[in-house]
């Protein structure tokens, strides 16, 4: 294959890992946390790098990515990968959602290191019992959302009636 040309000037290589490290975040930040954690994020060093900042991850939605829904992905991994997500956040955490894979021994991982968590939800997470949703409304005092459903959403209406008010 030939090298791109310009009216008959070769194009010089461009070298993607030598991006500045803020116009990689701004780039990273329009990702979901799937995007980062399966592809962007281990192309090189410096992606990985960009990948590791924590304002990357105050939003960590692994609930409606494709590789989820369609089963994609074992659990397992999905929570090692929620586990990475958690952790680079650096406590700053905010909104968390999860489906199918979440667990009480993960929503405690996630609660332990987010005191930041405002919303949560969980679709269809058989693994989450009602002592773990009780931990995690005790736990952290700014969440204003919590949104259970698919199998266990007679936990909602139980926690609130002994928590903090939620907005939602």
């Amino acid at each position: 294959m030939e090298a791109p040309t310009t009216g008959g000037t070769p194009v010089p290589a461009r070298d993607w890992s030598e991006l500045p490290l803020d116009a990689l975040a701004l780039v990273f930040a329009k990702l979901g946390a799937m995007e980062i954690l399966m592809g962007a994020g281990l192309v090189c060093r410096s992606w990985l790098h960009a990948a590791e900042l924590p304002e990357l991850w105050r939003f960590v939605d692994m609930a409606r990515h494709r590789a989820v829904v369609a089963e994609m992905v074992g659990d397992d991994v999905l929570r090692a990968m929620a586990r990475v997500a958690v952790d680079r956040s650096g406590g700053r955490l905010e909104v968390f959602n999860g489906r199918r894979f979440v667990t009480d021994e993960l929503l405690h991982y996630i609660v332990d290191r987010s005191p930041a968590l405002k919303v949560v939800s969980l679709v269809a997470c058989a693994g989450v019992s009602h002592e773990g949703c009780t931990q995690l409304v005790d736990r952290c005092p700014l969440l204003e959302d919590l949104r259970v459903t698919g199998g266990v959403e007679f936990l909602r209406v139980r926690i609130c009636s002994r928590c903090h008010p939620l907005r939602r």
